[in-house]
């Protein structure tokens, strides 16, 4: 018998009292964790919301800042006697925004002439470039200034084959007529990162003169990054709608020189498995806020697109390891798991002191329920079980009755017979019983040719359809189904149900099987199918029948020499030509 089939009364009751216990501490336990970090995880998203609102209201500022220069400026341009020049207050006014202006790299304005003037800042040089048309040819000239915008130099340069109106900026403000923002490419002069933002410039006739535009650099914005205080080690980053890096917390890191060509990096290709991780996550299943895992580490994620005002599908994240923000909660935690754990303890104690002054009473009742079943009712003293509860004293007298009942009970029958109906119990074991019973045996005539005619496929359904006929008429008859032994039947009439008719069923069987095969026959010849003609032996004698088998995995069947020369007449049948033959112990 197992152990745990075995236990006392006492076990169970500390058994269950402390799962109990231990069941209430984990769901207590349980609960305040997961409660509190679903608020902390609430405060999280809402630190990632502020912080991504902070950036996105930054970034706008920051564009915007130049954008409004680049919207005044149409107004200067506009104005039909303000001509280009090096030294006019077209170049002044260009000249001075864009030192005003940080984010600013190139101020300039190109007319439909092809005229174009330009003022920046190249590193520590501040100049105003001017570019006019003369008898077909391109000429430029430069005046560079110190900090304080005072003229330092001039100079002059040849013929130049830049012309404003082939450029993006100017062909995408002309064809829209309004505002216009280029996707982020590297500019050529300083090799950054940015963004331009256009304006078309009208006559007051409604005629264009021109286009005014400015290049903003986009390494500005990483500065934003570095501001947020989201936790310890995170990650912010903005990237564009091809996935290229707009800005990153280490902006020097985002660029990258390829056979001369400098390009922006995507964010894989930092190498950086958590960012990494997370873009192709959010790629895949968008969301605000997500959790996720990359180089055996928990992290959490946020992703905001950039507002539609904005004109730009941008998408700025920022990661951080879960570990920052649920450490606290963890620690909580394990403190509590330890209380826990002395708490139960403590319990447990008390339990087993509780269980034994219950279990005693049940264990002298479990001692007299034993002293009846090995039939030791002798008349003696009764003693009263020690206990409180009501329904252990009502036992107890129930018991004393039993016993009283017994010791009547054994004057009428022996009491050799009393103990063996007390202790009475069967149990389903290998073995048998001789029987006189029916066996029968079917088999297909040349299954093995038709089985190389048809495929198997057609070959399983057409013995499918086969057996369920064999099956419905051998149990219609109440016979048992031993087994199925390839295109064969085995069956038995007479057990485990006795039945003095067992011979006349098992004919009656196959005279039936023989006529419901005619009819499913003609159904498959009429289908192109090949019939099935079956031959069938029987015969009755005394047999074993009964569990065979391993004590793991039983089978209810028969055996012995009848059972074979049921299946020899079977056989038999090829050399008389015939369908059916049964025994002589059948016949009689």
């Amino acid at each position: 018998m197992k152990l745990w089939q075995r236990r006392t009364f006492k076990v169970d009751i500390v058994f269950v009292f402390t799962l109990l216990i231990i069941i209430t501490a984990l769901s207590i336990t349980s609960f305040v964790y997961f409660r509190n970090r679903a608020s902390t995880m609430t405060l999280v998203k809402l630190n990632f919301h502020k912080e991504a609102q902070d950036v996105l209201h930054k970034t706008d500022s920051y564009l915007r800042e130049a954008q409004l220069a680049a919207r005044i400026a149409t107004t200067f341009f506009a104005r039909p006697n303000e001509k280009l020049a090096l030294n006019g207050d077209a170049a002044d006014y260009l000249l001075h925004t864009a030192v005003a202006i940080p984010q600013v790299a190139m101020f300039y304005f190109g007319d439909e002439q092809g005229n174009f003037l330009q003022a920046g800042k190249l590193g520590n040089k501040i100049y105003v470039k001017y570019i006019h048309r003369v008898d077909n040819q391109a000429l430029t000239e430069f005046n560079y200034f110190d900090p304080n915008l005072q003229l330092q130099s001039s100079e002059k340069s040849g013929d130049t084959h830049y012309d404003p109106r082939s450029r993006p900026w100017y062909k995408g403000s002309k064809k829209s007529g309004k505002l216009f923002w280029t996707s982020p490419y590297i500019f050529f002069e300083n090799g950054q990162p940015g963004i331009t933002v256009a304006y078309p410039v009208y006559l007051p006739n409604g005629k264009l003169r021109g286009v005014v535009a400015a290049d903003i650099l986009l390494t500005g914005l990483s500065k934003f990054l570095n501001e947020i205080d989201i936790s310890k080690h995170s990650i912010a980053f903005i990237i564009d709608k091809n996935g290229k890096l707009l800005a990153y917390t280490q902006p020097e890191k985002m660029l990258t020189v390829s056979q001369g060509k400098i390009d922006r990096l995507a964010p894989y290709e930092l190498k950086i498995p958590a960012l990494t991780a997370a873009v192709r996550h959010y790629q895949d299943k968008p969301a605000k806020l997500f959790a996720y895992d990359a180089d055996a580490t928990h992290y959490l994620a946020s992703f905001t697109k950039f507002g539609e005002a904005f004109h730009k599908d941008w998408l700025f994240g920022i990661i951080a390891r879960e570990d920052y923000f649920l450490q606290p909660i963890r620690e909580t935690l394990h403190l509590t798991m330890l209380l826990a754990i002395g708490g139960l303890i403590l319990a447990v104690g008390t339990a087993f002191i509780m269980a034994r002054r219950i279990s005693q009473p049940i264990e002298e009742l479990a001692a007299e329920i034993m002293k009846v079943k090995n039939f030791d009712i002798e008349i003696e003293q009764h003693k009263n079980i020690g206990s409180r509860i009501h329904e252990i004293q009502t036992m107890d007298r129930a018991i004393q009755a039993m016993k009283n009942s017994l010791r009547a009970f054994r004057l009428y029958v022996p009491a050799s017979l009393v103990k063996q109906l007390i202790a009475s119990g069967e149990e389903v074991t290998i073995g048998g019983k001789s029987r006189e019973l029916t066996v029968f045996f079917s088999d297909i005539a040349n299954f093995t040719t038709i089985a190389e005619d048809i495929s198997p496929r057609e070959l399983m359904l057409q013995l499918s359809d086969y057996f369920d006929v064999m099956t419905e008429v051998i149990e219609a008859q109440h016979g048992t189904i031993d087994k199925f032994i390839g295109d064969a039947v085995m069956a038995f009439w007479g057990a485990p149900v006795a039945d003095d008719e067992h011979a006349v069923m098992a004919c009656r069987a196959a005279l039936q099987c023989q006529k419901a095969l005619k009819e499913i026959n003609q159904k498959w010849q009429a289908a192109g199918r090949h019939p099935f003609h079956t031959r069938m032996g029987l015969n009755t004698e005394y047999m074993i029948v009964g569990n065979m088998g391993s004590r793991r995995r039983m089978n209810y069947s028969v055996m012995g020499d009848g059972v074979n020369l049921a299946s020899r007449l079977e056989g038999l049948n090829k050399v008389y030509h015939t369908d059916i033959i049964i025994s002589k112990g059948t016949h009689l």
